[in-house]
């Protein structure tokens, strides 16, 4: 991961839709954890960057697992089935393109796991998500190498990612 995806500064309101997206994310679709996330981690991250902190960054690219052709709904079911939870204390990421993550969700083998597996997803379009992963320190067990991104891993998140939707029959295609 490189330093300027962990600290990168993103506009709040740079998009055309509303909260700032290109697009607009179909009605009711968004959960109350991502929506409350979306509307403060921007104001934390301000406070937080001059002091050399982050609660926003850009996401990197190459973390791209693929597109999924699903509803967020639908997809969000798809991910408890495969054992991910929903993951609030994440910062925002946001897609180079301006749009904002449209949830994030985590995997441990076991809560107080060392490592775990992140996801990010965004809304695409009405029934396809793009979906981001990457390995990473759990903050549970080890908050300042979560925080720092030591020990980050984007080629096995994304490796781990693409197996677990293969394994669960959930198709996606890489763009």
């Amino acid at each position: 991961m490189s330093d300027s995806s962990l600290t990168g500064t993103v506009a709040a309101n740079e998009g055309n839709g509303p909260d700032g997206d290109r697009r607009a994310d179909p009605p009711d679709d968004l959960d109350l954890t991502t929506r409350v996330r979306r509307r403060v981690l921007p104001t934390v991250h301000r406070i937080k960057e001059p002091l050399g902190g982050f609660a926003q960054c850009t996401q990197d690219p190459d973390e791209y697992v693929g597109t999924v052709q699903r509803g967020l709904a639908d997809f969000r079911a798809d991910l408890e089935s495969m054992a991910f939870t929903p993951e609030p204390i994440a910062s925002l990421k946001v897609h180079r393109d301006g749009r904002r993550s449209a949830g994030s969700w985590v995997r441990r083998r076991t809560a107080l796991a060392d490592w775990q597996l992140h996801v990010t997803l965004y809304w695409n379009e009405r029934e396809a998500i793009d979906v981001f992963a990457h390995r990473e320190y759990s903050w549970l067990r080890h908050p300042y190498k979560h925080y720092r991104g030591v020990g980050w891993d984007t080629e096995a998140g994304v490796e781990r990612m693409r197996s677990l939707l293969s394994s669960h029959g959930v198709g996606f295609r890489v763009d």
